[in-house]
C-alpha cells in the first residue's frame, strides 16, 4: 500500500510539475464517456449518410451529422483538429453547387468550435515558439500592403488580405491545440490526414473525378472531390501524407495502423508519379536523402536511418513497377523525361525570377497581389515562396520570411535527436525545397503542417519523459519498499 501511494504520488508531482491543469483544452470526461458519445456520433453520421445517398436528401442529411459534429468540436478541440485533418487533402473540391464547400465548412466550425471551447475551459494560451510572432508580422505587412492598392484594385487586395488573416488563425488554433494535449492528439492528427489522402484518391477514382482530370490535364492526376486543383498542390498533399506515414509507421506500434501506413508507403508515391509535379518529386527525393547529411545521426540512430533508406528504397520500387507494368499517360511522361520541355520550363521560371528580383529593386514596398501581373508583364506570380514575398510584398516581406525560415530550422535544432526530430525536419525540408518550386505561402496546408513542425518540439519532449517517470517511479517505489 505504502508502495503504490508513494508511485500515485510521485506521478501527480510530476505531471503537475510539468503538464500544470490549465493547459489542457479538452472537456475532461470518463473514459467510458468518451466511448460513448464516439459511438453515438458514429451512429448518427451513419444515418445521416443514408439520408444523403438512399434518401436523396443531402441537405438534410449534412445538417444531421453537422449538428453533433460541431458539438463534439466544442467539447473536444483534438476531435476538431482530426476533422479538419481529415478534410484537408481534399481542398476545396467537396462543396454545394460551388457555394458551399466541406473543407470551408469545417473550418469555419473550427474556428467557432475554437472561441466557445475558450468560453468553457479558460486555458492559459501560451505561444512558447516565437515563430508564430513572425507571421503574424507576415500577416500585418500584407494587411497594410493592401491599403497602398488603387481603388480599382482594392476589393481584391482586402480579400487576398484576408485569406491571410485566416491562414494566421489556423496555424495559430492548430499550435494550440497540439501545445495544450498530450502526444496522442499529434499520432490521431496525422492518422486522420493519411486516412484523408487515401479516401481522397480513392473516391475520386470511383467517382471517375480522377479520370475526368486526367483528360483535361493532359495525363496529370489533380483532383479532388468534385474538380480538379492544381497538380502541383496536389503533389504537396501526397508527399505530405506519405512523410507522416513514414514518421508514424517508425513511432505507432499498433499492427491495424501500421497496415494503413504501409499501404500509404506503397501507394502514395505511385500518386506522386502520375501528378507529374517534378519539383514535388525533387523535394522529395532530397528530403529522404537529407539524413545521410548529418553524420552524427547516423552514428546514433543507425536503425532508424537503415529504416528510412528501407522505405526509400520501397517507395522506388513501387514507382519503378508502376512505369514498367503500366507506363505513365503521355503529358506526364513528357514532363518527366523530355529534356527539351524541362529546359523550357526552366527558363520560364528563371525569366519570372529576374522580372521579380527587378521589380524587387524598383518597387521595394512591392506590387501588391492584384497590379502584379501588368507591372510584371508575366501572367504568373512567382514560381518560388521567397521570390513571390519579394515581388509581390516587397524587401520587408521578404526579410520576414527568411527571418521565419530561420527561425524553424533552429526549432528543429532544439528537438532532441530521435523520431520526430527526423519527422519535423523532413517536413520541414520538403516544404522549403518544393517552395523553390512553387508558391505556397497562402495555401492552407503550408501552414498547418509547418504549425505540426512547432508542435513537434513539445511532442517529443513528451514522449522522452515518459520512459524518465516511469524510471523514477521505480526508484521511488524501491526505496518505499526498502
Amino acid at each position: 500500500m505504502c508502495a503504490e501511494y508513494a508511485e500515485q504520488m510521485y506521478e501527480d508531482e510530476l505531471y503537475y510539475d510539468y503538464e500544470p491543469p490549465e493547459q489542457t483544452s479538452d472537456v475532461q470526461l470518463p473514459g467510458v464517456v468518451n466511448t460513448l458519445l464516439l459511438a453515438i456520433w458514429i451512429v448518427i453520421c451513419l444515418i445521416g449518410f443514408a439520408v444523403i445517398f438512399l434518401g436523396k436528401a443531402p441537405l438534410a442529411g449534412a445538417a444531421i451529422i453537422a449538428v453533433p459534429t460541431f458539438l463534439g468540436m466544442i467539447i473536444k478541440p483534438t476531435f476538431a483538429l482530426c476533422l479538419m485533418m481529415l478534410v484537408l487533402p481534399t481542398g476545396s473540391g467537396v462543396g454545394y453547387e460551388r457555394v458551399f464547400t466541406l473543407n470551408r465548412g469545417v473550418g469555419i466550425a473550427l474556428a467557432i468550435s475554437f472561441a466557445l471551447n475558450l468560453l468553457i475551459t479558460r486555458p492559459k494560451l501560451h505561444i512558447r515558439n516565437k515563430a508564430l510572432w513572425v507571421v503574424a508580422a507576415h500577416t500585418f505587412w500584407i494587411g497594410l500592403s493592401a491599403l497602398r492598392a488603387p481603388s480599382y484594385y482594392l476589393p481584391m487586395e482586402l480579400r487576398h488580405a484576408f485569406v491571410q488573416i485566416q491562414l494566421l488563425a489556423f496555424v495559430f488554433i492548430i499550435y494550440w491545440i497540439l501545445e495544450t494535449n498530450d502526444e496522442k492528439t499529434f499520432r490521431w492528427a496525422l492518422r486522420s490526414y493519411i486516412v484523408g489522402t487515401l479516401g481522397m484518391i480513392a473516391i475520386t477514382f470511383m467517382t471517375g473525378a480522377a479520370i475526368r482530370t486526367v483528360e483535361e490535364e493532359t495525363g496529370r492526376y489533380a483532383a479532388t472531390l468534385g474538380r480538379a486543383i492544381d497538380a502541383n498542390m496536389f503533389a504537396v498533399l501526397i508527399a505530405m501524407a506519405f512523410l507522416a506515414a513514414i514518421y508514424l509507421f517508425a513511432r505507432d506500434k499498433n499492427l491495424f495502423w501500421r497496415i494503413i501506413y504501409l499501404i500509404a508507403i506503397l501507394f502514395l508515391p505511385i500518386m506522386l508519379i502520375r501528378t507529374g509535379s517534378r519539383g514535388a518529386l525533387v523535394a522529395l527525393a532530397f528530403t529522404l536523402l537529407s539524413p545521410l547529411l548529418f553524420l552524427r545521426q547516423i552514428v546514433h540512430r543507425p536503425l532508424l536511418v537503415v529504416l528510412l533508406l528501407i522505405i526509400t528504397i520501397l517507395a522506388a520500387s513501387s514507382m519503378v513497377l508502376l512505369v514498367k507494368k503500366r507506363g505513365l499517360e503521355r503529358g506526364v511522361e513528357t514532363r518527366l523525361t523530355d529534356i527539351g520541355n524541362i529546359e523550357r520550363a526552366f527558363d520560364y521560371r528563371m525569366r519570372i525570377a529576374k522580372n521579380t528580383l527587378r521589380i524587387g529593386l524598383t518597387m521595394p514596398m512591392g506590387t501588391g497581389y492584384s497590379t502584379y501581373f501588368e507591372r510584371a508583364g508575366i501572367r504568373h506570380h512567382p514560381h518560388g515562396d521567397f521570390i513571390y514575398a519579394l515581388g509581390v510584398n516587397g524587401i520587408p516581406d521578404a526579410a520576414l520570411f527568411v527571418f521565419f525560415v530561420v527561425m524553424m530550422i533552429l526549432t528543429v535544432r532544439r528537438i532532441p535527436l530521435g523520431i520526430e526530430k527526423l519527422y519535423a525536419r523532413a517536413a520541414l525540408t520538403f516544404l522549403l525545397v518544393s517552395g523553390l518550386n512553387i508558391t505556397q505561402l497562402y495555401k492552407k496546408y503550408f501552414w498547418v503542417f509547418l504549425a505540426f513542425v512547432m508542435a513537434s518540439e513539445r511532442i517529443s519532449s513528451l514522449i522522452k519523459r515518459v520512459p524518465e517517470i516511469h524510471s523514477k517511479v521505480d526508484e521511488e517505489t524501491a526505496n518505499t519498499n526498502y
